[in-house]
């Protein structure tokens, strides 16, 4: 055998050989391929078939591979159409932050409800049902509220409704607590107007503040006792809807102010040293007693079994009179306690063998009553309570600390630093922003005495002053008694100067430094101090003077015009001035608490009306300026009972606007009627002499009246004079000069004539 055949002999014996092992190999790569994709194509198969297909009938199908659908997980399947919100309607206003929402989705799928505020979902649905709902879900209030549904593992399977939501305000009680003096207070959404509502259907509201507290004063009908209050809101994006009422809360309504409290110690006339002393007294349990010593607040302590106490220091040597007010806890504050007058001096050196008394730290001193709560959580007309003034509807001060100056004072003592017990607010009331009348207006009894004093005023004082008046007019040959003395000498015509003078001041210049000046001594009636509330007091006693003048004025120029057919004339007055500051230096003097107050810079004259000639037609006569002299005094008796019955309505001095407006109102009473009673005195030129000339029954009448009136609106002052037992020296006093009057009358009439 050739090589060659031997080679080719070879390759042909190996190549087969060659092929199996190629082939073997080969065949176990494919099994392996195989295996790895059977659950790929199995997989593969299971998506591609139909749910409801039948299994296959092969005979090589094994019973497990028949049924691949049912162990495909429930999950992984996706719902072919999108969810659907149903309720609520796009666009739909909620009255409530408490909801249900529902709607549509795909069977077996899952879907998920997505908050509006992110993070979790409000609510996740898992079930076979083909339709949805989550019960009870929170939405806060606003005008674009958006909630989407989704399908879990899908966002592009969704739905989105945008509403409005306005849930209902709460109510939380009074203005300090559960129990409320006409106020209620609460929550709700920032610039929405709350309107709460009583069970007999009165309602109050209230507009809410950038933090979404209100309050408002129920001003009608509202009974003492427990009443359930409810309240619903309106909101701009609300409008003309509003939102549910909310959950009636349970309010113990008490309107009655507590009696005046009892200071047992100090005593009347009582000397007590500055460094500190124990103020002690009665009241109504569970009341507020804040003890004040002229015009500052020393302590403050709680009624317990109808006892107070508290101690503090650091006022000025000098006298008090030392009073107390008590605010009960619905808030209402009564009137002062009669006060005591009490000297404080320096420190004295204990004698052997006594007890020497501590000097008092602010921690002996009773606590203050915590300050209102801010508007978060309890709205109120200012952040924190103002000092009380005796009267008043204001809260207590937190007791001085002794010794500490008060913010922008370097000196010691009340109104310059040390003892000074106002903050240094504006917002601090004055004693200006105290209560003027009787302490129970419902009691009959405080205006029978005010009447039975108007009657005893008349028949003591006016009528014996214009008998007086009249004898005197006959003494001096007819020349009546004027009212007021001239002091400044008789006007000379510019002839008798060398050179006549030619200064002219502007009418309104003059009118407002007369007001500014007579509103100056009008302030200084009472106790001043370096605190900013008293800027605030004299733009109150102007604004008040300003007021009473204009109706004192325009009033009878009105009448005279149209009704009388009269020219009138204002004429400023410069003794009326000296009668303001007689009556502030007086009150000051006195410590009259509220001031006698004298307003007016001016009065109205009748002249005659001229014709086309220049010819003055027919004078006024005595009836008309009687008529018109009536038309004023009724004006300013009128005002002052305006002014009075408003201030009812007001709410009590706890910011600068209300304390503003409780000193405005104030000085309109009490210089109106203070006006009132002095020119309706029957002597000289004034109108109660005009008055009484042209009618005695009207001029009686209306004395009555305006003496009434006055007399009741200085009922504190009144029973001040009466606890000093000055009421009794005062009322001899009339008597006396009554009785002098009398006498000196009847001997001018009588003895008199005989002797000539």
């Amino acid at each position: 055998m050739s090589e060659s055949d031997r080679v080719a002999g070879v390759g042909s014996l190996t190549r087969p050989r060659y092929s199996r092992g190629v082939a073997a190999i080969a065949a176990m790569v494919l099994a392996i391929a195989l295996a790895l994709a059977a659950p790929v194509l199995s997989t593969a198969q299971a998506e591609e078939a139909p749910a409801s297909s039948a299994p296959s009938t092969s005979q090589e199908s094994t019973p497990e591979s028949t049924a691949p659908a049912a162990k495909v997980p429930v999950e992984t399947i996706a719902p072919a159409t999108s969810p659907q919100i149903e309720s609520p309607g796009n666009g739909q206003f909620i009255g409530s932050n408490r909801t249900t929402v529902s709607g549509s989705k795909a069977s077996g799928g899952e879907i998920r409800l997505l908050s509006p505020r992110g993070g979790d979902p409000l609510c996740i649905v898992d079930d076979s049902s083909t339709t949805w709902s989550c019960e009870n879900l929170y939405l806060q209030n606003g005008p674009t509220i958006k909630l989407r549904v989704v399908v879990t593992g899908d966002t592009s399977l969704n739905d989105e409704i945008v509403v409005s939501v306005l849930g209902a305000p709460t109510v939380l009680g009074g203005l300090t607590g559960p129990e409320s003096n006409g106020w209620v207070r609460g929550t709700g959404h920032p610039q929405a107007t709350v309107t709460a509502a009583l069970a007999n259907g009165e309602t109050c509201s209230s507009t809410a503040d950038n933090s979404g507290a209100w309050a408002c004063l129920f001003e009608g009908t509202v009974a003492n006792g427990s009443q359930e209050v409810t309240a619903s809101q309106l909101s701009a994006f609300s409008r003309p809807s509003s939102s549910n009422s909310s959950e009636p809360v349970t309010i113990l309504f008490d309107l009655d102010a507590p009696p005046a409290p009892v200071v047992t110690t100090p005593v009347n006339g009582a000397q007590v040293p500055v460094t500190g002393t124990a103020y002690s007294g009665t009241g109504e349990t569970g009341a507020t007693v804040t003890v004040f010593a002229g015009a500052y607040s020393v302590c403050s302590a709680l009624v317990t079994d109808k006892a107070w106490t508290c101690s503090a220091g650091g006022v000025d040597a000098g006298s008090y009179p030392v009073s107390a007010v008590q605010k009960d806890a619905a808030g209402n504050v009564g009137r002062g306690s009669a006060p005591v007058s009490v000297s404080y001096g320096p420190a004295t050196t204990p004698s052997p063998g006594s007890t020497p008394t501590p000097t008092p730290t602010p921690a002996q001193s009773a606590p203050a009553p915590p300050a209102t709560p801010t508007p978060s959580d309890a709205p109120s007309p200012s952040p924190d309570d103002s000092a009380a003034v005796p009267g008043t509807t204001t809260g207590p001060t937190p007791s001085p600390t002794p010794g500490a100056g008060a913010p922008g004072n370097d000196s010691s003592g009340p109104g310059r630093g040390g003892a000074s017990v106002f903050p240094g607010k504006w917002d601090d009331p004055t004693q200006f922003a105290a209560a003027i009348g009787p302490s129970d207006s419902s009691s009959p009894f405080p205006w029978f005495r005010a009447g039975l004093l108007a009657l005893g005023a008349l028949l003591l004082i006016a009528v014996p002053l214009r008998v007086l008046a009249g004898t005197i007019s006959r003494t001096r040959g007819g020349r009546p008694l004027r009212a007021m003395p001239v002091l400044a000498g008789r006007n000379q015509v510019r002839e008798e100067f060398e050179v006549a003078p030619t200064i002219r001041v502007n009418r309104w210049l003059r009118g407002g430094a007369a007001v500014l000046a007579a509103a100056t001594f009008v302030m200084l009636s009472g106790e001043v101090v370096d605190q900013p509330a008293y800027l605030r007091l004299l733009v109150a006693v102007t604004i008040g003077l300003v007021l009473v003048n204009a109706v004192a004025l325009l009033v009878p120029l009105w009448w005279s015009s149209r009704v009388l057919r009269l020219r009138g004339t204002v004429t400023f007055l410069p003794r009326y001035l000296m009668l303001i500051a007689a009556a502030a230096i007086a009150s000051r003097w006195f410590d009259l608490h509220p001031a006698l107050l004298f307003g007016l810079l001016g009065s109205v004259a009748l002249s005659a009306r001229t014709d086309a000639a220049g010819s003055a037609r027919a004078k006024p006569t005595s009836a008309q300026r009687g008529q018109l002299a009536a038309v004023r005094v009724g004006a300013l008796t009128a005002l002052a009972v305006l002014a009075w019955s408003l201030e009812a309505l007001l709410p009590s001095a706890r910011n600068f606007a209300t304390s503003l407006a409780a000193e405005t109102g104030n000085t309109i009473v009490l210089a109106a009627i203070g006006s009132a009673v002095l020119i309706l005195v029957p002597v000289g030129h004034t109108s109660g002499r005009s008055i009484l000339a042209w009618s005695p029954l009207i001029w009686t009448g209306m004395s009555v009246v305006a003496y009434g009136v006055f007399f009741a609106a200085l009922a504190p002052m009144i029973d001040q004079l009466r606890n000093d037992g000055v009421g009794l020296v005062l009322w001899l006093v009339a008597a006396a000069f009554a009785a002098l009057c009398a006498s000196l009358w009847a001997w001018q009439r009588f003895v008199a004539p005989t002797q000539r």
